[in-house]
């Protein structure tokens, strides 16, 4: 039986073409992230089998259609994970995604005492983006900083983003997988400590955005 709390995370990022097609094994960026992410999730969290740690919309592009799959999720999950990048900031859908766990109350979960002003929104530097294009109510929640690395560590994730740190090379692909180890750690926290309402009623099926 699926749990109201699942998904735990749901990740929103902008979508875009593919420039260049991938080996059988390759794996496009996101995916690779969002494959890492949800391993440590399961083993910080302690989900049993079949559960959701997070979901990833992979399908949906300019002018589809909202799934009833993806609605579930944005009415379900816990931790909304938006991946920053320029094109973050134009896309219509991944405003509407925002809006749709915005819309959404939450709670500290029953004996926890989570950090004044705290809530369960992770954006992620994905890619370098100006700070100031970003809509108010992005720049209003606190961004993700990795805790207890390197000050240089912490300095190339946010100069670079995790989809940078990818493309340099062996010392940069261990700094993602720290940085990201350090994410599903904040993301667990979060799980702990707040409890979102679920919505039922999540549909964008009727149209595009």
């Amino acid at each position: 039986m699926t749990s109201t709390r699942e998904p735990v995370f749901f990740i929103s990022y902008a979508h875009r073409p593919r420039r260049r097609r991938r080996t059988e094994h390759e794996l496009d960026p996101v995916e690779e992230f969002y494959a890492t992410l949800s391993e440590h999730i399961y083993e910080l969290v302690g989900l049993p089998v079949g559960a959701a740690a997070g979901f990833m919309d992979t399908d949906m592009d300019g002018g589809q259609r909202w799934s009833a799959e993806l609605g579930y999720a944005i009415g379900h999950c816990q931790v909304l994970v938006p991946l920053l990048s320029p094109s973050y900031v134009t896309s219509r859908w991944c405003a509407l995604e925002w809006q749709a766990f915005h819309r959404r109350p939450h709670h500290p979960m029953p004996g926890t005492h989570p950090t004044p002003g705290a809530v369960p929104v992770i954006p992620v530097h994905w890619i370098p983006v100006d700070l100031p294009s970003l809509p108010a109510e992005v720049r209003a929640v606190q961004f993700f900083k990795p805790a207890n690395v390197p000050a240089q560590l912490a300095q190339s994730y946010e100069d670079e983003g995790l989809y940078g740190l990818l493309q340099t090379g062996e010392q940069g692909r261990e700094a993602f997988n720290t940085v990201v180890w350090r994410l599903a750690q904040r993301i667990a926290l979060a799980y702990g400590t707040h409890h979102v309402e679920a919505a039922e009623d999540v549909d964008f099926g009727e149209g595009t955005p």
